[in-house]
């Protein structure tokens, strides 16, 4: 008898939390579909790099799931000031666009939007319109020059991002 109780508990416990998880995934507009991918440092087997030899790029989306409109990447940021309403960074908005590219190429289905999750802040949609793609193509050809070059201009005005650059010491551009 005693068994049964504790089983019965277990049971009411666990559908609490699975209604508090689905609650709170709809509150963060994240849809419902299966989980296909996910890149997590506590897993025992790394998923697969993605990659595109179309445009030379490699990836790993923080998570892919497949519903009946496609499948979405999922990018999770740990930011503690997102953009204000609703944006995405720019960089962030590269990320996505890029990893909308590799599961289209990876996976030969459709990829109606990414996601872009800022800490417990709704998602945020990344559309791959025309235009979107094509800014992306035209960032990855930059990079492409750029890394061809000798020299590269500093493309910012911020100290905290000279700071953090793997770059800093040889930069004769460095704002620190």
């Amino acid at each position: 008898m005693l068994l049964l109780l504790a089983a019965l508990g277990a049971l009411v416990v666990g559908v609490l939390l699975l209604r508090l998880s689905q609650r709170r995934k709809r509150a963060l507009r994240i849809p419902d579909g299966d989980v296909v991918y996910q890149d997590h440092e506590s897993q025992r087997v790394s998923p697969p790099t993605l990659v595109s030899e179309r445009l030379g790029l490699r990836g790993k989306p923080d998570c892919l799931i497949r519903n009946a409109d496609g499948i979405i990447p999922v990018e999770l940021k740990k930011s503690a000031r997102p953009p204000a309403r609703g944006g995405v960074y720019p960089n962030h908005l590269i990320q996505v666009l890029a990893y909308i590219v590799l599961v289209r190429e990876h996976y030969g289905e459709q990829v109606p939007y990414g996601l872009v999750l800022y800490g417990n802040e709704e998602a945020r949609k990344v559309h791959p319109t025309p235009e979107n793609i094509a800014w992306l193509e035209g960032i990855i050809a930059e990079v492409k020059r750029a890394r061809g070059s000798n020299t590269v201009d500093r493309s910012h005005q911020q100290i905290s991002r000279c700071r953090g650059c793997g770059m800093r010491q040889s930069c004769d551009q460095s704002l620190v």
